[in-house]
């Protein structure tokens, strides 16, 4: 089939998937009133891989035919910043947010990719054959494919296998069968999945042996039997088709649902992690690698526009000569662009992964990036309201602004600095309004690795030998330890040599 065009990816989503909302099932998910944004969402992934200001990051060619370079290989830097630059594009096209209809589940490919290989090198598997199978076969159908790796996990304490309530926390194998296994178990935060083809599931921890059940990776159809997602509602109805008062919110919902695996069969060429506990937390973790990045794009796209939102609401104010109001925007920017600068360094110096050569962002600017974006993102929402002003709070509605016998006391009442027309400063205090919104704020923490996951990564990914070295040439510390980048360094001060320890 090739590439897809967004028609053909909506009309693929008419399949009997089983979908309930606000407790009452979903018959069509492009119809529904409110899943109908999600699939329009990711249909814009579609609508700009067709575009020809796009085309030639999205499409590549793969054994002489046109595919999506999503499914491809990541081989390079330039690979990587190809990655980057597609997700950025998507995420300035649709308002800060990615459609993601192949980000996700493409970031646990990429992982399977290296870890397979892994196995296969130390446990003889046959793994990495199903992999790039897989791929090839969302390559031919230019499918739709998101990520599940949340387990609903129970009761935390606890590991998997260890849990009292019962045992389907997390996602096991309750059952095999020469021809496949049969899974168990629910999941949540499966961004977008009741609107794509595929999920593609993995673990979200590292396991022991008694685990080895729930060390399980698979991808199916959402459509197949014993799969049932209860989509959590939309923050606002008030947000469905009302784009003059949500500008971000009207056309943004992600659509998280609780996703039940209730003994569902998987086809075992399907299946790439069956048991092996060992290479469980392998999986997760490369797959971070890989998912940080696609944060770290997106989340500056979002803070283009929050930093915008300041910028125009301070000039519209006419606060834009105070020294406090100049202070926040000079931190704003200086945060926006920190957050980009750490992504794109994530991209120029990655890890080759030695078994097999393919390479993957930089875990220690990749999760800084992502976790300097998350831990600032409520003061950057603070000097936005701050810079706002109350109004922020409770704006009017365009509809009052629009209705003939309000629209003389709206313009005369709301207006800011002379010269800036009044619907100007109220539609960008409806924008600050949209991004200092609740699921913003919610979703900052938590999606795509919490703080504590990206402090963890950075912890294990670190030199911290070189550190140390460091400190000890400074202390004068002589242990017969050393470290590349301070080798054939000459003495200092001038004359001076490392005293030996006493």
């Amino acid at each position: 089939m090739g590439i897809r065009t967004a028609e053909q990816f909506l009309e693929s989503l008419k399949d009997g998937r089983c979908v309930y909302y606000d407790g009452q099932k979903v018959d069509d998910v492009t119809t529904h009133h409110a899943l109908r944004i999600c699939a329009e969402l990711c249909a814009m992934d579609y609508v700009v891989a067709a575009h020809p200001n796009f085309r030639n990051d999205f499409v590549t060619k793969i054994d002489g035919e046109e595919v999506h370079f999503l499914f491809a290989p990541v081989k390079s830097t330039e690979d990587l910043l190809r990655r980057r630059r597609i997700t950025m594009a998507v995420s300035r096209t649709c308002f800060g947010m990615p459609g993601g209809s192949q980000f996700t589940g493409t970031d646990i490919l990429n992982s399977l990719t290296v870890v397979s290989r892994r196995m296969d090198n130390q446990l003889g598997t046959g793994y990495s054959k199903r992999v790039e199978a897989y791929r090839k076969y969302l390559m031919r159908n230019d499918l739709a494919v998101c990520a599940g790796m949340t387990d609903v996990k129970g009761d935390r304490s606890l590991r998997p296998s260890k849990q009292k309530q019962h045992k389907d926390f997390y996602v096991r194998i309750v059952d095999e069968r020469k021809d496949g296994i049969i899974v168990r178990g629910g999941m949540y935060h499966i961004s977008l999945s009741p609107c794509v083809n595929e999920v593609f599931v993995c673990p979200c921890r590292a396991m022991l042996e008694d685990d080895k059940d729930y060390a399980v990776s698979f991808s199916i159809p959402v459509n197949t039997p014993g799969v049932k997602m209860i989509v959590a509602p939309r923050e606002s109805a008030e947000a469905e088709d009302n784009w003059d008062d949500y500008p971000i919110s009207a056309g943004h919902f992600t659509a998280e649902p609780l996703m039940v695996f209730d003994d569902v069969f998987v086809p075992i060429d399907r299946v790439f992690l069956k048991g092996e506990w060992q290479f469980a937390g392998q999986v997760a973790y490369m797959f971070a690698n890989f998912h940080r990045l696609f944060a770290d794009a997106y989340k500056y796209a979002e803070l283009e526009i929050m930093v915008g939102a300041a910028l125009l609401m301070a000039e519209y104010n006419g606060l834009t000569k105070v020294e406090h109001i100049r202070d926040k925007l000079s931190w704003l920017i200086m945060y926006a662009e920190g957050v980009d600068a750490l992504g794109l360094a994530a991209c120029h110096y990655p890890v080759v992964d030695p078994d097999i050569g393919y390479i993957y962002p930089s875990p220690i600017y990749s999760n800084t990036s992502k976790f300097f974006f998350a831990d600032n993102y409520h003061q950057a929402v603070k000097y936005l309201q701050d810079i706002t002003g109350g109004i922020v709070a409770d704006p009017p509605s365009m509809k009052d602004f629009y209705n003939s016998e309000l629209h003389a006391d709206m313009e005369k009442y709301l207006a800011g600095k002379y010269g800036v027309p009044t619907e100007h400063r109220l539609r960008a205090i409806r924008l600050a309004k949209d991004c200092c919104s609740q699921f913003w704020q919610g979703a900052t923490i938590h999606g795509e690795g919490s703080l504590a996951a990206q402090m963890l990564s950075v912890f294990q990914s670190a030199d911290r030998e070189l550190y140390k070295t460091a400190a000890k040439r400074v202390a004068g510390i002589s242990d017969g330890s050393e470290h590349p980048r301070f080798k054939g360094l000459p003495s200092f001060p001038l004359g001076r040599k490392l005293r030996p320890n006493r």
